[in-house]
């Protein structure tokens, strides 16, 4: 039988000392997927980006180590929502996902367009109703599927959604929908990785309702230490000026 040695710890003492240790051994699992300048992998295959570089700031200022992986949007989703110390670098705020995460902190405030090519002297709009007469693409899973739908918006009328932007906007290019529901930032990095020309493309109008804060998100079976642990280096990191270095430095 194996002896076991007893030492007289308080059970307070004993499971903050748990804790600790747990938080500085486990390495955590950061997922996002492909959304330049954001994240994106690089010319020698790594994750790479404004975001993955203020997770790898994040974690260094915690004292914590991670993995860093791109995937699927649909898939990163899934993955963070039913995992414990799984964090989805990018996950926008709305009041359906509100309770099925851990929100650690705003990584990034965006805002969210209609655009379109601008050759495109027949398109008229002066609200998102208006947009209605026309096909609007965008990327299935992402929220902004569901605030069209929302809106009032029929896939196979007049929305039309692609698994990858590469073929959302050779859609559009090809003159296949009319419009594109996006964040304009991350527009040029995308088309020109497909070769095609981003000065080509103007905005037509702001879409003010959509959600525009951007989270580190995790799920709800995470420790509520570990977000706190995290949530606080964000802080810091804000606070000191590192944030902002990062944002300067990827021209957002």
């Amino acid at each position: 039988m194996k002896s076991r040695l007893i030492f007289p710890v308080k059970s307070g003492a004993l499971l903050l000392l748990f804790c600790f240790f747990s938080l500085h051994a486990q390495s955590l699992r950061f997922v996002a997927e492909e959304l330049p300048p954001f994240h994106f992998t690089n010319e020698h295959n790594q994750p790479d980006g404004a975001l993955v570089e203020l997770t790898r700031a994040l974690l260094f200022q915690a004292e914590l180590k991670g993995d860093i992986e791109l995937l699927p949007f649909a898939r990163a989703y899934n993955v963070t929502k039913g995992s414990e110390n799984t964090f989805l670098l990018s996950l926008l705020k709305t009041p359906v996902r509100e309770n099925n995460f851990k929100w650690v902190g705003q990584s990034y405030k965006t805002r969210a367009f209609l655009v379109g090519l601008k050759s495109r002297k027949d398109i008229k709009l002066d609200t998102l109703d208006s947009a209605k007469a026309y096909n609007v693409g965008t990327i299935r899973g992402y929220y902004s599927e569901t605030f069209l739908k929302q809106a009032g918006f029929k896939e196979k009328q007049n929305l039309s959604l692609s698994v990858k932007y590469e073929h959302m906007w050779q859609m559009l290019f090809k003159g296949r929908i009319d419009l594109v529901l996006t964040n304009f930032i991350a527009l040029e990095r995308e088309i020109a990785s497909i070769g095609l020309n981003a000065g080509d493309i103007g905005q037509y109008i702001q879409v003010k309702d959509f959600p525009d804060e951007l989270y580190l998100a995790t799920g709800l079976k995470t420790p509520d230490k570990l977000v706190e642990r995290l949530s606080a280096a964000l802080t810091e990191l804000k606070s000191n000026g590192r944030y902002q270095q990062i944002l300067d430095k990827w021209q957002l």
